[in-house]
């Protein structure tokens, strides 16, 4: 695995979704999608990936006292990883990611511990409660929209890899009158109504439409190695219920997909508070 040079934060933040999406099902290869060998050297490695670009977070991260929590957190999120818990593994990463990216910020959880080990007291995050997010959930957590949703993304991943089509994003909402709506260009031969402007994550749009109150529900649909092995991730939202993260990882077996069983990740709701 060798390292990386970036020349953006897009760039950088590409190595934090492999490492976030691949690590619940085993690090592989991107580009023979072959799990490496030893997977705690891999999980070291790809740490190191994301120490290559901490210019970035010093960037976004003023406060020096803030900025040494936030690497701390990188340090608990590994641990964690290197002692086989993935789940408490990814879920500080998403909170260490939440706080260089808005859009993904996480409840307070892991910042707590992490202020302690570095400064031996609470300064920044006193008086804060922990938050019970995120937890582990099963397919009974999600609401009426988000099981609607889940099965329309799971549908056009399965057709998408049966064809041997690659993607990388799709995404769909749902209006206050219940009507399902696509707010990506793909998958293409969706029937449902294509809102414009259509972006490639479309979380911008879905921001603006959970602020005018003009959606109900909302689901974005990424892949990690989409055509050898990787993991899928349904993230969805629904109004009045906690926001849902569920991930399946898969593995190609000639022109056969073999599918494991998903994980649920629970989170406060973000888009509709």
């Amino acid at each position: 695995m060798e390292k990386l040079r970036y020349d953006s934060i897009g760039q950088w933040h590409d190595t934090w979704a492999w490492l976030h999406l691949s690590a619940l099902g085993g690090l592989s290869d991107v580009r023979t999608m072959e799990p490496y060998p030893d997977q705690k050297e891999a999980l070291t490695k790809g740490f190191d990936r994301l120490r290559e670009g901490y210019r970035f977070a010093r960037r976004k991260i003023k406060d020096d006292r803030l900025y040494k929590i936030w690497e701390e957190i990188l340090t608990i999120s590994m641990e964690y990883y290197l002692e086989g818990d993935t789940k408490s593994g990814s879920h500080a990463l998403l909170e260490a990611e939440g706080m260089i990216w808005p859009s993904q910020k996480q409840k307070v959880k892991y910042a707590i511990e992490a202020e302690k080990r570095v400064f031996g007291e609470l300064k920044t995050f006193a008086g804060i409660t922990v938050s019970p997010y995120p937890r582990e959930g099963t397919i009974e957590d999600l609401g009426k929209y988000q099981s609607q949703l889940m099965k329309l993304g799971e549908h056009y991943v399965r057709s998408y890899q049966s064809d041997l089509r690659e993607f990388k994003y799709f995404s769909w909402v749902i209006d206050k009158s219940g009507v399902i709506k696509r707010i990506t260009s793909e998958p293409s031969e969706d029937t449902h109504e294509l809102l414009k402007p259509a972006q490639r994550m479309g979380m911008k749009r879905i921001k603006q439409l959970a602020k005018d109150n003009e959606i109900i529900a909302a689901m974005i649909v990424s892949i990690v190695g989409p055509l050898g092995g990787g993991i899928v991730g349904y993230d969805i939202e629904e109004l009045g219920r906690c926001q849902v993260s569920a991930r399946q990882t898969y593995r190609r077996h000639g022109d056969e997909f073999q599918y494991n069983d998903y994980t649920y990740h629970l989170h406060a709701p973000l888009l509709f508070l």
